[in-house]
């Protein structure tokens, strides 16, 4: 089977602290590893020999097929160093899918869509107050109602929605601001798989003569497998800055909290008039256009990773399986019964683990290509090259 061997092909110090005595974080790293495949089968008090005489209890291994035809799929050799350029992309995409200002796009997204295309627009919002006097005075008319209230307060119910669902997004983005957001995001795990059958052998017991442990002339049915295996996951501590107080920022967000003096009310021409103030919504997609820009622009500046690593980990196992195999086995002194059992695997194995860490503002970023903004951002949240 070769000889196991384990080797650190790359590894990076870790910085420590020095008030803690802890390590902050760590470098590149990558691993391999060749050796042995094995899941044993076991017996109890099996019987053999010329007279029976000789009894065995304990683990069972058959030989390994390594010239099965599929082995071919099996990684013999890891590659000589970690693919870097692979883990920086599937960190990248981690990033995009995890990284705490992702609401925040999709705030801009949902506001600019409603910006654009008017739900309903805004000059059908500003028209509101002079539509509701008509539905007061109209009373209770069929046809007003289902041509003329019912379609305004269907609008109504629209903005109210689409604000109260945008103001707890902004909300929830607040609240994490300045603190540190660890995130985590796995990638599906890769799994491939070929097998072969091969002629019935059985396996063996550790004794000469082993044949004369078995019950009959069955063999046990073998499989020659290849199994891959690969798994990749982020793990990232993530901060950020809010924009400034004197933006229109936290004012959107006022104006979501006026959507909930709405929300829960059943709407009628009265209510409406009622309402103070009930022209919120008109702030809200008059000042859409001001919330869209600052929220974009820091999403693009204000974000930094205080630390990030894409790991993977890849195993290859190439092995035979044996089935269950019938064994004769005391029951009693002079006396046995068969019995099936005694299923066992072996082969070799081939695993590599990988790490690459990430530049604060992403992977594949050297500090060479920040800008002198991005620059001075790390150095205000304590962020040094050492890291």
């Amino acid at each position: 089977m070769g000889v196991t061997t384990s080797t650190l092909v790359e590894s990076e110090g870790h910085p420590v602290n020095r008030k803690s005595g802890k390590r902050e974080s760590g470098g590149p790293f990558y691993v391999t590893h060749v050796g042995t495949f094995m899941e044993p089968g076991y017996v109890n008090r099996v019987i053999g020999g010329s007279r029976l005489e000789v009894e065995y209890s304990g683990p069972i291994l058959g030989e390994h097929n390594s010239a099965a035809a599929i082995g071919s799929h099996h990684q013999w050799v890891p590659p000589p160093s970690m693919d870097k350029n692979s883990l920086n992309e599937n960190g990248a995409t981690a990033i995009s899918q995890c990284a705490p200002n992702n609401p925040t796009a999709g705030l801009a997204t949902g506001l600019a869509e409603m910006y654009r295309e008017g739900v309903p627009t805004v000059p059908g919002i500003q028209s509101w107050k002079k539509r509701t006097e008509h539905a007061q005075q109209a009373g209770s008319e069929y046809l007003n109602y289902q041509f003329g209230w019912a379609p305004l307060a269907g609008e109504i119910h629209s903005v109210v929605n689409a604000a109260r669902h945008h103001r707890d997004i902004m909300k929830n983005y607040r609240h994490n601001e300045g603190k540190n957001v660890h995130r985590r995001f796995d990638f599906s795990t890769e799994r491939n798989s070929w097998e072969e059958q091969i002629p019935p052998l059985n396996p063996n017991i550790g004794y000469a003569g082993n044949s004369s442990f078995w019950e009959g002339t069955h063999e046990s049915e073998r499989v020659v497998r290849v199994e891959k295996i690969r798994k990749r996951w982020f793990e990232g501590c993530f901060t950020y800055g809010g924009p400034s107080k004197l933006d229109t920022f936290r004012r959107a967000i006022g104006y979501g909290d006026e959507a909930d003096a709405v929300y829960g009310l059943t709407l009628s021409p009265d209510v409406v008039w009622n309402l103070t103030p009930w022209s919120w919504a008109v702030d809200w997609f008059t000042n859409a256009g001001d919330v869209i820009h600052n929220v974009t622009n820091f999403a693009m500046a204000g974000l930094v990773m205080r630390y990030g690593y894409m790991m993977e980990e890849t195993i290859s196992n190439f092995y035979t399986e044996y089935g269950n195999g019938d064994f004769r086995v005391q029951s009693a002194p002079g006396s046995f019964h068969p019995s099936s059992q005694g299923a066992c695997k072996f082969g070799i194995t081939t695993i590599t683990k990988s790490r690459a860490p990430a530049n604060p503002f992403g992977f594949g970023v050297g500090w060479q290509d920040l800008s002198p903004t991005q620059l001075a951002i790390t150095a205000a949240i304590g962020i040094t090259r050492s890291l």
